[in-house]
């Protein structure tokens, strides 16, 4: 059978779940002309550029978005797959990360209008891109005592 690269094309992208010392995960508030999710509140992240790594993305997009230094590190807690509104196919993998220092978040206006700290009831009041599986998924990595750090995998010769 002949490969047909028009339709195996999709968007990789990757988004931080960041929790605070007080147990609070960062959420953002996607601008209302973004053409995916407009309005709603999501992770910090998004998608990756040619030969760029998974951790620097990661690294790039937060600091970006929110102003915020990740540590090395990072877990997988969830990928998903959906369709844009454009008919793209996009494919997003949701890390566990730890910033340096989560006290002060620099919001990019560009593309965010707001920010929010929030606990998984804090939820049932915003709308969101459904993140709850990954708060979830946290919450439990946490409570064994997991350390980012210490799992730490440099991505390899594309980390810039």
């Amino acid at each position: 059978m002949t490969y047909n690269k028009a339709n195996k094309l999709h968007i990789v992208a990757v988004t931080a779940v960041i929790r605070n010392r007080e147990g609070r995960y960062l959420l953002l508030k996607r601008h209302p002309r973004e053409i995916t999710f407009p309005n709603q509140w999501c992770f910090p992240g998004g998608k990756v550029d040619g030969n760029d790594s998974v951790e620097y993305t990661l690294r790039k997009e937060v600091k970006e978005e929110a102003g915020l230094n990740l540590l090395p590190g990072k877990i997988l807690l969830r990928d998903t797959v959906f369709t844009r509104p454009d008919g793209q196919t996009a494919l997003v993998f949701t890390y566990l990360c730890q910033a340096d220092d989560n006290s002060v978040v620099k919001l990019d206006t560009n593309d965010f209008t707001d920010y929010k700290w929030v606990i998984l009831k804090d939820l049932k009041t915003l709308e969101h891109v459904g993140v709850e599986e990954e708060i979830n998924q946290a919450e439990k990595l946490l409570a064994l005592g997991v350390n980012l750090e210490k799992l730490f995998t440099p991505s390899g010769p594309r980390e810039k």
